[in-house]
């Protein structure tokens, strides 16, 4: 799947910049609507929003599977992200008679419920209250940014809603565009934060080496 990363293709409609004057921050929006991205759209896909749409919760698509999609890639594993709470999503998925398995992410956020045969991963938006190299311990936000800000790296730390809305605080898009690897914020808070970051920095500059010598593109 990662051989795919690059080169980008263009499914954008619609780009905006709107300044966020609380989070003093930017944040990147546009409308990607792809194939790829309505091929998600299952049975199982369809309940699981239109449950979190009744609830009043937020839920996106996180991570990996939105960088994937951005290149005009399936995913083949898809994360979600939402405003709900471990205990607020149980309480829905009881009430709606759907069926939870694999609770031990449960404590840093995870439930899995699984609708018409297919398995959903969806995880509470959290900050890294203290880390120790390797594990961390979280606190739940509903805070967006935050989430996006204790993730590893720029192409990684971004949202995608299920309107085809991405929503990108870190420059994340323009640096897939450009295949520019880059940790979110400070790279050494980030690696001090979990050492394996370093690991997965360097695996995502080897495929773009590897995509500049097939491309014939001079390295810079």
């Amino acid at each position: 799947m990662l051989r795919h990363l690059y080169p980008l293709p263009r499914p954008v409609l619609s780009c905006s910049w709107s300044r966020l004057r609380l989070l003093k921050r930017h944040l990147f929006t546009m409308k990607l609507q792809s194939p790829e991205f309505q091929s998600l759209f299952t049975e199982g896909l369809k309940s699981l929003t239109e449950l979190f749409v009744k609830e009043n919760h937020e839920l996106r698509i996180a991570g990996g599977a939105v960088r994937d999609l951005l290149n005009g890639v399936k995913p083949q594993d898809v994360d979600f992200a939402t405003t709900a709470t471990p205990t607020q999503m149980k309480e829905m998925f009881q009430a709606a008679g759907v069926r939870m398995i694999n609770n031990k992410g449960e404590k840093h956020g995870t439930i899995t419920a699984r609708l018409h045969e297919e398995n959903f991963e969806i995880t509470t938006l959290r900050i890294d209250v203290t880390t120790d190299g390797r594990h961390a311990e979280v606190e739940f936000t509903t805070d967006w940014q935050k989430d996006a800000e204790r993730r590893d790296l720029t192409i990684n730390s971004m949202f995608l809603g299920f309107d085809g809305t991405l929503f990108d605080y870190y420059n994340g898009y323009a640096d897939l565009k450009n295949k520019k690897v880059r940790f979110v914020g400070n790279a050494k808070q980030r690696i001090q934060e979990d050492y394996l970051r370093i690991l997965r920095y360097f695996r995502y500059e080897f495929i773009n080496l590897k995509t500049r010598k097939v491309c014939g593109v001079t390295m810079g």
